[in-house]
């Protein structure tokens, strides 16, 4: 709990010009505001903690940790906790800790992360999907949603050069599928088992990647496929022919997927503009001489 308290919490400080005086905090320990939200928990160094401010605390913590401190002494903990917090930080501004380069250094890169998070949910509002778009989608792609379940192996790079290179080798050789998988695909998960991602209906994968592969008949190899994880080459193995589910049972589902695809092309479309309009040109030479150092943190998710 005390774990919690440090590192999940912020401090619960007043300015110095705030505090009041010992005298005034005896007085002030009796006065409850409206509802007793004013009402004085603690006092310490000249600052007081009230209810308030604790139920403002107690409303950052994830629901099983609100649940916890509904127990009496662990509400008292938490407490002490969040002004111990303010005294340890006490101690460190005395240290000169607040002034740390490396500290301001942190700081600065989550207030940027916080902005860019702030920018990017305004592009992040679900576009309206009518029925007839639904339609229009179902009757485009007749091989989905049906009960048909494929056996279906696939390799997975990061670049489309690298894709265009394999699937040519793949075409020539298909007999090596699942030798190149082994040695060359990123997803680590099937490629030690050459690729084989086993037989699955529809609804376990990524749309873009469902829409071609359930497309393929046994022996048959795609052309270069588009994810968000990256570049696919897909092969089928076998094929189990299943009927095809009533529009309205899945009219729902198909709206979702139209969705969250316009979302990432409108989002994908903002990305590429500011991009442009910033004149941003990259030299390959100057980036493939960068080694990241040994043992340094990957790059967050979604980082652009």
């Amino acid at each position: 709990m005390l774990v919690v308290a440090l590192l999940a919490l912020g401090a619960c400080r007043k300015d110095s010009s705030q505090a009041t005086a010992p005298a005034e905090q005896e007085k002030s320990l009796k006065v409850k505001a409206d509802a007793g939200s004013g009402e004085v928990v603690a006092t310490y160094q000249g600052r007081q903690l009230t209810a308030d401010q604790v139920r403002q605390e107690m409303e950052r913590l994830p629901a099983p940790s609100r649940a916890y401190v509904t127990a009496p002494e662990r509400k008292r903990q938490f407490v002490e906790n969040l002004i111990l917090n303010d005294l340890l930080y006490d101690e460190g501004k005395k240290a000169g800790y607040d002034r740390d380069g490396e500290i301001e250094r942190q700081v600065n890169d989550l207030r940027k992360r916080l902005v860019v998070q702030r920018v990017m949910r305004q592009y992040q509002t679900p576009p309206e999907v009518t029925d007839d778009q639904a339609r229009a989608y179902y009757d485009q792609n007749p091989n989905l949603y049906s009960t048909t379940q494929i056996h279906a192996s696939h390799i997975l790079v990061k670049d489309e050069d690298t894709a265009k290179q394999i699937l040519a080798e793949v075409k020539e050789h298909p007999e090596k599928f699942a030798d190149v998988a082994k040695e060359k695909s990123t997803d680590t998960g099937s490629a030690q088992k050459g690729g084989d991602l086993g037989t699955f209906g529809q609804g376990r994968m990524v749309p873009e990647f469902e829409r071609v592969a359930f497309g393929l008949q046994p022996g048959q190899v795609s052309d270069v496929v588009k994810t968000q994880y990256g570049y696919h080459i897909i092969s089928v193995s076998e094929r189990k022919e299943g009927e095809r589910k009533p529009f309205d049972s899945v009219k729902e589902q198909i709206k979702a997927t139209l969705r969250n695809k316009q979302l990432q092309d409108q989002m994908q479309g903002h990305f590429d503009t500011l991009k442009r309009d910033a004149g941003l040109t990259l030299d390959e030479g100057a980036l493939a001489h960068i080694t990241p150092p040994q043992g340094a943190p990957p790059v967050p998710a979604g980082g652009h």
